[in-house]
């Protein structure tokens, strides 16, 4: 018989909670740190490669038809036969009670939806993706958790100055290199943000319907660096085939200068914060004669930058009795076609007059993956 004391102790204790772990999004996050690092380095998307493992495969993506004049009533909609009654009661009620066809922005006539259990209570929520275009070609991506007696609605959240707390996130079609992935890893809802660069990769993890906090907004994300190498492409056309234009063809033809060239993107170093750096960075051309005396100060002579690319490093290079400013470009997003092709070398003769864009090819590998603090919200 078990001692009155000891069994009063021992269903005190089998009454208690579980003792929390750190956060299963903590676990989560090392292991794909683990899988991240451990891909072979020629991939030429490491992260994508990963996350491509534990794709989440269990929603129904639906696409309604949109009217172009805001006073249209809904069309009648029919259901899919992918999609249960509730849960099409549920999506119409949504558009019935929101108006969602009509105040969310949408492209080629159609609203497009996604039902996917996010919170593992076994009825589906609602993604919500909606092209805003702007320069930046936008696309808003909303979640709306599934309430028993509201329908679809957005989730609270204790920290609403990170948007992604509240299932909110913002992905630019250009000029950028972003990424949304719907993950399921041991039958567990995650959503994965990924935001890049020339110089690597930060990758946020979290559960915006989460009733733990920790996951809504989590205080670490992956941080993956690259190493990189370039040498220059064929010199006497563009990677596309164009040909050359007379300045550049000349600038190709001078084999002393293409071979300095190769030295200093032999010579590419990236420090500890994932910053390139060849050349002679200190150091700067004489202003060509006749050059806009308010210029004098203008260095390096590439001018101001772009969203469309990086710019990963400057250097001097002189052959013979000429001087140019080069600059390292990578570009960004749909500009960069593929990791291969994403860079250029763009050589100046004076401030703001471009003599050559060489073609490089390129190869990057992962030099690290670390957990690093998220920034706060702007920074």
């Amino acid at each position: 018989m078990t001692h009155p004391v000891v069994r009063a102790v021992l269903l005190a204790a089998l009454s208690l909670p579980p003792l929390a772990a750190a956060s299963d999004l903590d676990t989560v996050l090392e292991r794909l740190r683990a899988e991240i690092a451990a891909v072979a380095a020629d991939d030429p998307a490491p992260i994508d490669t990963v996350l491509a493992r534990y794709r989440d495969e269990t929603g129904v993506d639906l696409q309604i038809p949109v009217a172009g004049d805001s006073d249209a009533p809904l069309s009648a909609l029919v259901r899919p036969p992918t999609v249960t009654p509730a849960d099409w009661a549920a999506v119409t009620r949504y558009l019935r009670e929101t108006d969602a066809r009509h105040t969310v922005p949408v492209e080629m006539g159609e609203l497009s939806l996604s039902l996917l259990d996010l919170d593992g209570d076994g009825k589906r929520d609602l993604v919500q993706s909606a092209y805003s275009g702007g320069t930046g070609l936008y696309t808003q991506v909303e979640i709306l958790r599934r309430d028993p007696q509201r329908g679809f609605v957005v989730p609270d959240s204790l920290d609403p100055q990170r948007p992604w707390a509240q299932g909110q996130y913002g992905i630019s079609g250009r000029g950028s290199d972003q990424g949304l992935y719907w993950l399921r890893i041991d039958g567990v809802s995650y959503i994965a943000y990924r935001d890049g660069d020339y110089y690597g990769d930060t990758l946020l993890l979290n559960r915006p319907l989460s009733v733990d906090p920790r996951e809504r907004s989590p205080a670490v994300q992956l941080q993956v660096r690259y190493g990189r190498e370039h040498w220059l492409a064929d010199p006497v056309m563009h990677v596309d085939g164009e040909p050359l234009d007379a300045d550049a063809a000349a600038i190709a033809a001078d084999r002393r200068l293409l071979k300095h060239i190769d030295q200093l993107l032999a010579a590419l170093s990236i420090d500890g914060e994932g910053v390139a750096h060849f050349g002679d960075e200190q150091g700067r051309c004489p202003m060509p004669a006749g050059a806009d005396p308010d210029e004098t100060g203008a260095w390096p002579w590439r001018g101001a930058g772009s969203y469309t690319f990086d710019t990963a490093a400057d250097t001097v290079i002189r052959s013979g009795g000429q001087c140019y400013s080069a600059s390292l470009i990578a570009l960004r997003s749909s500009y960069a076609g593929d990791h291969a092709l994403c860079c250029q070398l763009w050589l100046y003769r004076g401030p703001g007059q471009q003599a050559a864009t060489l073609d490089l090819r390129s190869r990057r590998w992962v030099s690290g993956v670390t957990v690093v603090s998220v920034p706060p919200q702007g920074e």
